[in-house]
């Protein structure tokens, strides 16, 4: 027999934003964890969890949420972009606390750490009007300077303990790299941060270079790559990174970061890991991956280090191309590869064995694990109230058609999987 749709239906389906059909190039055996990534396009932009097995386990259209989507300490962790603020979610899809900078300051997105004692640490940027000609010769008497980076360090009850600013610690007259003598000078581009051993990591992609900062005093304890280089780098025929992405310390000690490569001589990208040696001011390239198709991400990009020795790499932002994320072993088999629709986008792509607590029913709003009269209900009366913001819960358990909003369309998507589920 024939089932007639009828025109509300029909509408629906219309509206239904499905996960961006990703294709599957690669999968042999990968690390057996989900991959957390935020898919972002001009249009469309998505959290997702996917299986090892490439499945999608999860997704919500997160509109101006979810960059950096993670799992941060047991937690997940993501940017807001209405207010500029970090949202913390626990494994039933609730919301428990929103990560803000001390004013004046407006934390940026490009990265945030929650640390084992429940401390977390954020980034953001000052700026003001400086009489560059007492600086530089040749500078301008009201340069503006932005790009003035802005460390914030709070405990667990949101007070701050620690904040470093780079105009108290660095000389801007030090970075010949940058045109000191124009009247606006974007000074740095912080795109990472790493704690360990009371000091922090920070990638500072926009002179090539990576500073450690003690945090009991400020002061810097070197500078790795940029005009401030300090260390030899040792069988690297790069001769160190350009413009890199996601720097971390692995557990031996040595760094992984993702070198987009944009200037170097013959542009490349790669994931490169380094042995940092202090004491003789040595940085020596003991792995690195380029893959075959010598792929060039001009922005964007990330590099784990997995549990069994394999490194997942995202490949950042390509042109004319969607987002690829690639899993190698140690020694450069590709045992995991999918790639994205252009121009869908990933800034940073993660690994881990984190799972919900709760089903992943969507439509199942009260948590009765089916789906029926009351989910409806539940829906409708959502019209009114939950449209000027959607948290993760309601953008998952509501929103069944997945296009960011909470309306018609989702009541009739549900009465449309009642029907199909009842013939």
């Amino acid at each position: 027999m024939k089932r007639l749709i009828s025109p509300l239906l029909f509408l629906g389906s219309l509206f239904s934003q499905n996960y961006p059909d990703f294709e599957i190039i690669h999968l042999d055996d990968p690390h057996p964890s989900s991959l957390f990534v935020h898919t972002m396009s001009e249009q469309d932009r998505f959290m997702g969890i996917i299986d090892s097995n490439l499945n999608v386990q999860w997704h919500v259209r997160s509109n101006s949420m979810g960059i950096d989507f993670k799992v941060n300490q047991d937690l997940l962790s993501y940017y807001s972009k209405v207010d500029g603020s970090w949202i913390i979610a626990n494994d039933v899809m609730r919301e428990i606390d929103t990560l803000e900078c001390n004013a004046p300051y407006t934390a940026d997105y490009h990265d945030m750490q929650i640390l084992e004692n429940g401390n977390y640490i954020l980034q953001a940027y000052d700026s003001m009007f400086v009489d560059m000609s007492t600086i530089f010769s040749g500078g301008q008497s009201a340069a503006w300077i932005t790009g003035i980076l802005v460390i914030q360090m709070f405990n667990s009850e949101h007070e701050l303990i620690f904040e470093w600013n780079a105009w108290n610690h660095l000389d801007i007259a030090n970075y010949t790299n940058l045109d000191l003598g124009n009247n606006a000078i974007e000074w740095m581009h912080g795109n990472s941060m790493e704690v360990s051993n009371n000091q922090i990591l920070v990638s500072n992609r926009a002179s090539n270079e990576i500073l450690k900062i003690d945090i009991d005093s400020g002061e810097i304890v070197w500078h790795l790559g940029g005009p401030l280089n300090e260390f030899t780098f040792s069988n690297d025929p790069k001769q160190g990174f350009k413009m890199q992405h996601d720097v971390r310390i692995l557990e031996n000690g040595n760094l992984t970061l993702f070198d987009n490569g944009v200037t170097h001589n013959t542009p490349i990208s790669r994931a490169v890991e380094y042995n940092i040696n202090e004491t003789e001011k040595i940085a020596e390239l003991v792995w690195e991956y380029i893959h075959p198709d010598s792929i060039i991400g001009f922005a964007m990009g990330s590099v784990q280090r997995l549990s069994n020795g394999n490194t997942l790499i995202n490949w950042g932002s390509i042109n004319n191309s969607g987002a690829i994320v690639t899993e190698v072993t140690n020694d450069k088999n590709i045992v995991l590869e999918i790639r994205y629709p252009n121009p869908f986008k990933i800034y940073k792509a993660r690994k881990h064995d984190w799972i919900f607590s709760v089903n992943l029913l969507s439509g199942d709003t009260n948590l009765d694990n089916s789906i029926d009269i009351m989910d409806i209900n539940h829906i409708i009366d959502a019209f009114d109230y939950m449209n000027f913001y959607l948290d993760l819960y309601h953008l998952f358990r509501f929103d069944t058609n997945k296009d960011g909003e909470i309306n018609i369309f989702d009541v009739d998507y549900v009465i449309g999987q009642l029907l199909y589920q009842n013939n």
